[in-house]
């Protein structure tokens, strides 16, 4: 029946005998929590909060510095270099911070644990609060907390913090736009540096090809066309010359009497008329009549040098009127001859000159064309730089004037009133929960492990007979007064441990976080009424913080 019956439970009795062991294991871990939270040291979070102020200049008339960055990657960026170690190891030198730490730990260790301390947290408006899944919020709020076991320090380093991100925007701003000019600058000198050499290629292919530039092909086939007609006019009057020049030739032989009898001399001009009249007609030096005539002309030469060797009497003067009329128009016609003769040699070198000038009009027209195609490129890129110059300085002249966009804190660090940590009422309610849970499992321990018999239900169970009559305890008056005495002992020790670890408590508190850190920071700090009062103002009298013009920049808290 027993093993049937199984460990039956009396809840009722199981807390009347076991309900001391709950107390007592409850509170100490209680006063052991209370101990832990007691000794743990506070920890303060102060905070400044920064907003981004637009510019207040249309972003339609002048679209400042960093107005296509996205703000949060700029925030990025500037934590970055304000929590760099740099920064953060002057702030430490500054203020004075973690003097106990560093004579321990070396100076990157410090500058870890500063930084852990540190957050960046922007602020979501509360109509936007709901939006946080979204990835388009624009947040234009954000926090600079420190945490800190002093209140004024966490308030002074977040503040500092503050200032520094103030700081790093302006000077991030004012770097881009000198950059920006110094890049523009650098970029329209380069520029007008390629363009003065395309302008001196060109002027060099054009002093190098006279009379082959492309505006010049037109005229030089006017030109060529003129002398081609020049020269067609030079050959009708050579034509004519050597027509002229063979009639008065055969007109002086003619008017010499008939004699059949030439003189050498005669016979010499003879030949050369003739020499002259088969030349006219084209036949070159390689024509038989031409290869005979001089053969002739050579005889005729040599009888006469033979004849003034021998003393024979020269020629003589032409015997008429009309003979020497008809010579000397044959000399003028030779005379004329000669002239177009030069003539025509003239114009075909000005005819080859000028095709050669014509055939290297495509060759230069290309080249030109390459520089001018590039000269044109350059010059618009130059423009383009020249606009974008003026840009960046109405930029430059907008951050000068403190008209952009800039940091601006709404509300200065404070020292804190409360400490953020440790949470205590949480370390208490834990203790506190744990303790009662570790009561109730060592009571049930206890009791399910007790064999001992405590009413006539477990005993009728465990003997399996009935139980006829229950007799209760007979306690005499000496036995209630020694029950009294144990329990006031037990209250009293269990009022001594309370005490005692109270009091440790208390004491782990003031040991750990000094006398000063007992009632936390008081409502009524001075230093902290400042702060306080100061920013109320600020924030009473947002006109009274700007300068003369209308957009500057507030000065730093």
């Amino acid at each position: 029946m027993n093993v049937e019956s199984g460990f039956q439970l009396d809840l009722a009795g199981a807390l009347r005998r076991r309900g001391v062991m709950i107390a007592a294991t409850a509170g100490l871990i209680f006063l052991v929590g209370f101990w832990i939270a007691m000794a743990l040291p506070n920890e303060y979070r102060a905070y400044a909060t920064l907003l981004v102020q637009p510019q207040t200049v249309d972003q339609g008339l002048v679209k400042t510095t960093g107005a296509e960055t996205d703000l949060n990657d700029r925030l990025h960026l500037m934590s970055a270099q304000i929590l760099s170690r740099p920064r953060l190891s002057r702030v430490i030198d500054d203020l004075a911070l973690y003097e106990d730490e560093s004579r321990s730990m070396t100076r990157d260790e410090v500058i870890d644990l500063m930084r852990d301390k540190v957050a960046v947290v922007p602020v979501l408006p509360e109509l936007e609060a709901t939006l946080r899944t979204r990835r388009d919020i624009e947040i234009n709020t954000f926090r600079v907390e420190f945490a800190s076991g002093d209140a004024r320090v966490a308030a002074n380093v977040a503040q500092r913090l503050a200032n520094d991100f103030i700081q790093e925007h302006i000077s991030e701003r004012v770097q881009v736009s000198q950059k920006s000019l110094d890049f523009i600058a650098a970029e329209q000198e380069r520029l007008a540096k390629q363009i003065a050499d395309v302008e001196a290629r060109i002027a060099e292919v054009k002093d190098a090809n006279p009379g082959s530039l492309p505006e010049d092909m037109m005229q030089t086939q006017r030109l060529i066309e003129r002398a081609h007609e020049a020269k067609r006019v030079a050959q009708r009057d050579l034509d004519t010359a050597r027509s002229d020049e063979a009639f008065w030739g055969n007109q002086a032989r003619a008017s010499d009497g008939g004699s059949e009898d030439v003189s050498p001399g005669r016979r010499l001009q003879q030949l050369e008329l003739a020499l002259d009249a088969l030349r006219a007609r084209g036949f070159t030096e390689k024509h038989p009549d031409v290869i005979v005539t001089l053969q002739e002309i050579a005889e005729v030469k040599e009888s006469i040098r033979q004849d003034a060797a021998r003393g024979a009497p020269a020629e003589g003067e032409p015997k008429t009127a009309t003979q020497r009329g008809a010579l000397a128009q044959q000399q003028r016609a030779q005379t004329r001859i000669q002239t177009a003769e030069l003539e025509i040699e003239r114009l075909d070198s000005t005819i080859a000159d000028l095709q050669k000038q014509l055939e290297a009009t495509p060759r230069v027209a290309e080249q030109l064309e390459a520089l001018t195609r590039s000269h044109h490129s350059l010059s618009q890129q130059l423009g383009d730089f020249n606009n974008r110059r003026l840009e960046a300085e109405v930029r430059a002249n907008l951050e000068r004037r403190q008209l952009a966009e800039q940091f601006r804190v709404i509300e200065p660090a404070f020292p804190p009133m409360q400490p953020s940590a440790p949470n205590r009422i949480v370390i208490l309610v834990v203790a506190l929960m744990i303790g009662m849970s570790l009561g109730v499992a060592a009571a049930v321990v206890a009791e399910s492990a007790d064999s001992s018999v405590h009413g006539p239900v477990q005993l009728q169970n465990e003997v399996g007979i009935p139980v006829l009559a229950s007799i209760p305890a007979i306690l005499l008056a000496p036995d209630i007064a020694a029950r009294r005495r144990r329990w006031l002992r037990n209250l009293g020790v269990a009022a001594a441990i309370t005490l005692f670890m109270m009091l440790g408590g208390v004491v782990s508190y003031f040991v750990v976080n000094g006398a000063s850190g007992g009632a936390v920071v008081e409502a009524d700090d001075e230093g902290a009424a400042k702060v306080r009062d100061r920013a109320l103002d600020l924030l009473r009298e947002p006109g009274a913080r700007r300068g003369d013009r209308g957009g500057e920049a507030e000065p730093e808290l």
